[in-house]
């Protein structure tokens, strides 16, 4: 059964190895950037906890909260949720960035862990939500659209030398 929850003390093997094992393949953490590295597990958790709270992050930083996925207490993946959108977020990011483990990829996780996503954003409350991915990454498009996705339009990021697909997912 998959299920999406917060990050415990207990899940430290598994995301280190899930660390381990995108640093091997790809280094491409894009969609959950903010575990790509942890030297202190405990701080990594508390850090997590702030990132949930606009007082508590700089206010140009959007709220986030940060889920595993696991299939049977496997870790298959994560994604975070931000509460709102603020700065580049708008052009690429939105509210929903997600990751799945290499050697859980083309399995179907990445429908179902976006329509996990949904469900968190319904809970805390938001209408609709903006995903997006690079326009290169066709597997993550068709996820979006697995997922009622509407697409917007594309950004070109000039920093990142990259071009952006948005969808908007409206929550039922």
């Amino acid at each position: 059964m998959l299920i999406a929850r917060e990050f415990k003390k207990e899940d430290k093997p598994q995301l280190l190895d899930m660390i381990n094992e995108i640093n091997n393949f790809d280094s491409n953490f894009e969609g959950l950037s903010n575990i790509k590295k942890i030297d202190d597990y405990d701080s990594f958790l508390e850090q997590l906890e702030k990132n949930k709270h606009q007082e508590l992050i700089k206010s140009e930083y959007s709220p986030q909260t940060t889920f595993g996925v696991f299939n049977d207490n496997k870790l298959v993946g994560g994604f975070n949720l931000r509460h709102i959108i603020k700065g580049e977020l708008i052009n690429h990011g939105g509210n929903i960035g997600y990751l799945i483990r290499p050697s859980e990829r083309k399995k179907g996780y990445g429908t179902l862990m976006l329509g996990l996503a949904l469900e968190k954003a319904k809970e805390i409350g938001l209408e609709k939500v903006l995903v997006s991915c690079r326009e290169d990454n066709m597997a993550s498009a068709k996820v979006i659209e697995n997922n009622d996705g509407i697409y917007e339009n594309s950004y070109y990021d000039e920093k990142l030398d990259n071009t952006y697909k948005r969808y908007w997912i409206y929550l039922k």
